[in-house]
């Protein structure tokens, strides 16, 4: 089998934790050859842990390497920069959500893939759960009859830490919103397959010291192109031990309920309740939900190695990745938009262009 030839530039953090392993232990169609951090010991770490036969600490080095393809996992104020240069070399990227902190960023990336004539797909790796698979299945065939709500909630617990990048807006222009609502936004608009029209919300920081203005606490509303509305929130200031994350998706003929389907595990929990047929009003509410409940029990895999799969697949089969420049863009669209309603304190439409 043919298989494309990996570099991965921010060998640390999610690429050590989650691709790297993912990718080696089970995608057949992908190689990785070199690894990039800026710190080169931790390059070097990389290397010797996963056997992977090159280490550097520049792009300028990994970049002329013999590579079809780069993984960027760096913070997310690098991203441009990285992009540009990886598009310049003619090498395919797989860049990390966001895309980029501006909308002035995009259209620099955009501009780079699209002179070299390489393919760009953004790291929104949760669509990969087998449960919200499933769950934007249901919906999209109607099984929930009419959307009316949608919510997707992603927390952690965060303290301070002496040097985090998270915690410096110079570099992440942005809280619990940039970092973790990415992924919640895009599944909302996924599964529900509607757009964000409308944003306002609440952003607070509430607990944490931070030694720069990041939110801890971000709680959004949405509505929808089809009407119907949506909440995202997202917590720096919850224990890891009572997070939920949950999915919920409701309709006019049911619910979908996902616990654990938001977040770095291809795994959860999922029900649906779904009536089969039409009621009337019940004044007195009674709520049997026992009849039409159904349990899902399903096998996910690691949603990082399906994610370089697929992007090695597309570029194999010279086919658009599933999440390409106009998700990200979207993305840093949406981003954008709900900042500025938070700090004006009013509804924003987003306006795509």
């Amino acid at each position: 089998m043919a298989t494309v030839r990996w570099g991965v530039i921010g060998s640390g953090g999610i690429a050590a934790r989650r691709t790297i392993p993912e990718a080696q232990q089970m995608v057949s169609n992908a190689q990785i050859v070199s690894v990039m951090n800026r710190t080169a010991e931790r390059a070097r770490e990389v290397a010797e842990q996963f056997g992977i036969p090159h280490w550097c600490d520049t792009e300028r080095e990994l970049l002329e390497q013999d590579l079809d393809a780069v993984y960027i996992a760096t913070p997310q104020h690098l991203h441009c920069r990285q992009t540009v240069q990886a598009a310049q070399a003619g090498k395919h990227i797989l860049c990390e959500k966001p895309m980029a902190v501006s909308m002035h960023e995009v259209h620099q990336m955009e501009s780079a893939c699209t002179k070299a004539g390489v393919k760009f797909m953004v790291g929104f790796c949760m669509r990969n759960n087998v449960y919200n698979r499933k769950a934007r299945e249901l919906v999209q065939s109607g099984a929930l009859g009419q959307i009316v709500m949608g919510r997707a909630q992603l927390t952690c617990w965060y303290p301070p830490i002496p040097g985090a990048w998270r915690q410096d807006i110079s570099r992440s222009h942005g809280g619990a919103l940039i970092d973790m609502g990415t992924h919640c936004l895009d599944l909302l608009e996924w599964i529900m397959g509607a757009r964000i029209v409308e944003v306002a919300g609440f952003q607070d920081r509430m607990t944490h010291q931070y030694p720069t203005k990041i939110e801890d606490a971000s709680t959004i509303v949405v509505r929808l192109s089809n009407g119907s509305h949506g909440i995202v929130d997202n917590y720096f200031n919850l224990p890891d031990a009572a997070a939920q994350n949950m999915l919920e998706l409701h309709g006019t003929k049911g619910s979908i309920v996902g616990q654990g389907t938001i977040g770095q595990d291809p795994t959860g929990t999922m029900f649906s309740i779904i009536q089969s047929e039409e009621t009337g009003y019940s004044a007195e509410q009674v709520r049997d939900v026992a009849a039409g409940r159904e349990e899902y029990h399903l096998e996910g895999k690691g949603i990082y190695g399906q994610m370089v799969e697929t992007f090695s697949r597309c570029i194999l089969e010279g086919r658009e990745p599933p999440a390409g420049l106009e998700d990200g863009r979207r993305s840093v669209r949406l981003v954008e938009a709900i900042y500025r309603a938070v700090a004006e304190k009013r509804v924003v439409r987003v306006v795509d262009a």
